[in-house]
């Protein structure tokens, strides 16, 4: 590969999301002391995770400049490192998505080590706003069979025409900056697939994910029982998905 042919960019985390952004657009990469609110006594710092949304981030973390402006001393939890992502699988974002997450981020990028959240450096003094919409649960009848599962202390039902897969919350999922519906972003079948919460709560151990229309979801569930017939649901509420995220 050509030197010219390599795209550097500095990967990091902020709360519990992995970035990424391009080398170029980073003047520096400093330590932060616990109580620094400021680089060299001039530039205020912003925690990146709160101005994407989240919350305030671990201290002391690290502080990242960014060429941009006006010009963001942001504090990461940790920079991992400078790497070439020329290689990386790059993702673009649907729809649902792009209202949830762009511009400031712009793609995914996909390696070995899982799925990272491509900053577009730009807009990153804009910031996302704190999520404040919630998805709520509608509910509907259907003949089965279904896939019961619970998720906080609901316990649900999805037809099983519904659903595409049910995955492990593992490398190939990131997390949103904020806690909320929105929990994070799945890759599924080389999509990124926005994740959701019907309890308000960062994502649990499994995604179910479910095949729409318009356009893939998936659900934060934290235990998965198995198919079932319409007989055998006892107590569980069957979740109309169209409805729910409509």
């Amino acid at each position: 590969m050509n030197v010219s042919e390599r795209r550097l960019c500095v990967f990091f985390e902020a709360g519990a999301t992995r970035y990424a952004i391009e080398a170029t657009s980073v003047v520096e990469v400093a330590r932060a002391t616990q109580d620094e609110e400021t680089l060299r006594g001039h530039l205020a710092i912003r925690d990146l995770s709160v101005l994407l949304g989240g919350d305030p981030e671990e201290r002391p973390g690290t502080i990242v400049l960014l060429d941009t402006s006006p010009s963001v001393a942001a504090r990461a939890r940790r920079v991992e490192g400078v790497f070439d992502a020329s290689s990386h699988l790059v993702l673009p974002l649907p729809n649902r998505l792009v209202h949830l997450v762009a511009p400031v981020v712009k793609q995914g990028l996909v390696s070995e080590a899982g799925l990272t959240f491509e900053l577009d450096a730009a807009e990153v003094p804009r910031g996302l706003p704190r999520q404040s919409k919630r998805v709520e649960l509608a509910t509907t009848t259907a003949p089965g069979p279904f896939l019961v599962f619970d998720t906080g202390p609901l316990h649900l039902a999805l037809p099983l025409a519904d659903v595409s897969q049910v995955a492990s919350k593992g490398p190939m999922f990131n997390a949103a900056p904020g806690v909320g519906s929105f929990v994070g972003v799945l890759m599924h079948q080389q999509r990124l697939v926005p994740a959701f919460s019907l309890v308000g709560t960062e994502a649990e151990a499994l995604l179910i994910v479910i095949e729409l229309a318009s356009g893939p979801v998936a659900l934060s569930a934290s235990r998965a029982y198995g198919v079932k017939t319409a007989e055998a649901l006892g107590e569980a509420r069957i979740v109309d998905a169209v409805a729910t995220f409509s």
